[in-house]
């Protein structure tokens, strides 16, 4: 077995996808035709946007590979690894989805400089960014240690107290009764 090992290769649901996007962005008849349907297309490098549960498993199934490709073919050293518990940890499935994705593109480039460019600053970006989340689970899975303090954030108690002070920000009436947003120092 080759130590090299080919990219992975999205499915014809992906590839439909990504064909969709493309027609989109080059306007036209195509584009009006989506645009006159409402449907936000999905787009493969953000899970969240993918409606369809068939093409959200491709996608899932596909990074998965991506991510064992990646540990195989770019990370010499353990702690370049992306954790097998990857998929717990939503800064890392929307790191991976844009990293996969940008890779696809550049292997479908007809030039090696958006390879080059993958190399240079894609890939160095995601290690550098996500370090301290993949080492922190190198030698066991640990939840997430920022959920205290999102709790907090989004309690009842602190959700009530910003909706007051947008709202002491914002006057939405005009002394004639018409609405109007006018801003004051707090």
């Amino acid at each position: 077995m080759s130590q090299l090992q080919p990219f992975p290769d999205p499915t014809q649901r992906m590839l439909a996808a990504l064909l969709d996007l493309a027609a989109f962005a080059r306007g036209g008849e195509a584009a009006e035709e989506i645009m006159a349907t409402g449907e936000i297309l999905p787009r493969i490098w953000d899970l969240t946007t993918i409606a369809d549960p068939d093409l959200r498993w491709d996608c899932w199934v596909w990074l998965d590979a991506f991510v064992v490709w990646l540990n195989s073919q770019h990370a010499w050293y353990s702690a370049d690894h992306t954790p097998a518990c990857w998929p717990e940890h939503p800064p890392l499935i929307r790191e991976l989805g844009t990293l996969a994705a940008l890779r696809f593109q550049a292997g479908e480039a007809t030039s090696p400089m958006p390879l080059e460019e993958w190399h240079r600053y894609a890939l160095p970006g995601y290690l550098d960014r996500t370090r301290d989340q993949r080492r922190a689970c190198d030698e066991k899975h640990q939840p997430w240690p920022g959920r205290a303090a999102h709790t907090r954030h989004t309690n009842d108690d602190a959700v009530s107290r910003r909706l007051r002070l947008f709202r002491v920000d914002g006057d939405l009436t005009s002394d004639d009764g018409e609405e109007t947003v006018t801003l004051r120092a707090l």
